[in-house]
């Protein structure tokens, strides 16, 4: 061994060990007591403001934790005086959640809080709790296997999975509100378990509720859940959503296998900006109900009720927009890459205000293989 790897070593050794009744940097306890918090949760109160949080289901029984403040910054601080464990840890923060009241005050405090911490990550979901509190939501249910982390991300992976509300993140939620001021946010709502969960009746769960729609920053109102499924259809982001649809003497349940719009904006000074719509959608047959999906005259009227239920969504979504004067579908910056710079006085409200628009629906639907298909017949009865 060399002069220089045995001096190394030495050099390593001794900033390791103890000196001067200092000890270590770090005691090996403080890692194992360091606590991670999943979710956080805001809201807004007279004269202050309160913080939330839940260290998620890892680990048995969850730490759930909430602090008043002068600022979120100041309340998230303050949740550390109430730790059962010597330090509380936020750069494993999953969701971060919003009380209806502190959006409609406003959600750039709470976007500077993210923004400018140095523990926290930015590509979290932001949701907002439709009338309720973020602290309700995060720390009243006393059932374990209803912990909101746990909730959030069941809700999470069947909106992937079904085509309901998608989670926008913190960082989403930001650059669309400096690029279009207005964006869309995951929207729940607190609901007792009850009967639906009938071995954890006490528990409150979190259930989707649309999109809040936020305007400047501020919360203005909220899109229902077809109204949200239309804002996804136009904007390219609709999931495998499930439609219960009338065809010929019964109903037909089909899913979105594909669905998509093509956007034309057409802007004449004096008359405003009109809209020219054309939705595509391919859906399959998942369950019918007192109609025979091969019936060819049975499948038109299938896909003609599949039409207009996209249609009526769609309209829902631009009816929504135009009355809330938010640009959530980002209708400005479309209009300007494909019809040229609009005049520097047209404000985002005055272009939506004069907003009409023409919808038509391409949608047509295909028999799943397990309705086509024969069922195979076993050995016995192939024998037979």
């Amino acid at each position: 061994m060399g002069r220089r790897v045995i001096i190394i070593i030495i050099c390593i050794a001794a900033l390791a060990a103890p000196s001067g009744g200092c000890g270590w940097p770090v005691h090996s306890r403080e890692v194992d007591q360091l606590q991670l918090i999943r979710t956080l949760g805001f809201d807004s109160q007279a004269g202050g403001v309160v913080a939330s949080a839940s260290s998620g289901p890892e680990g048995g029984e969850s730490l759930r934790l909430s602090a008043r403040g002068e600022s979120f910054t100041d309340a998230v601080e303050k949740l550390r005086h109430w730790a059962a464990r010597e330090e509380l840890f936020f750069s494993h923060v999953r969701f971060a959640v919003v009380g209806e009241a502190a959006a409609r005050r406003g959600i750039g405090p709470v976007l500077d809080y993210f923004e400018r911490g140095t523990q926290t990550p930015l590509d979290l979901p932001l949701l907002v709790v439709r009338g309720g509190t973020a602290r309700e939501l995060v720390t009243a249910s006393e059932d374990p296997d209803y912990e909101i982390t746990a909730l959030l991300a069941a809700l999470q992976r069947d909106a992937e999975r079904t085509g309901a509300a998608r989670s926008y993140t913190v960082l989403d939620t930001a650059r669309q509100l400096s690029r279009s001021g207005a964006a869309l946010c995951c929207a729940v709502e607190p609901r007792a378990a009850g009967e639906n969960v009938p071995s954890a009746e006490k528990a409150l769960c979190a259930v989707p509720a649309g999109y809040a729609v936020l305007k400047d920053g501020v919360l203005a109102g909220y899109l229902d859940p077809d109204a949200a499924l239309g804002a996804d259809l136009l904007l390219g982001r609709a999931g495998a959503a499930c439609l219960v649809l009338p065809a010929g003497t019964g109903q037909i349940t089909v899913e979105l296998r594909g669905a998509g719009a093509e956007l034309t904006p057409r802007y004449v000074p004096g008359r405003g900006l009109a809209l020219d719509v054309v939705l595509h959608a391919e859906a399959g047959i998942l369950q019918a109900d007192g109609a025979d999906p091969q019936d060819p005259e049975t499948r038109r009227a299938l896909d003609a009720a599949l039409s207009e239920e996209l249609l009526a969504r769609a309209e829902a979504a631009l009816r929504a927009s135009r009355e809330l004067r938010a640009d959530f579908l980002e209708l400005r910056l479309l209009t300007e890459r494909k019809c040229g710079a609009l005049p520097e006085t047209l404000t985002g409200e005055a272009l939506l205000s004069s907003l009409r628009w023409e919808l038509r629906a391409e949608a047509r639907s295909e028999r799943s293989y397990d309705l086509e298909a024969p069922v195979p017949l076993t050995g016995e009865e192939a024998a037979a």
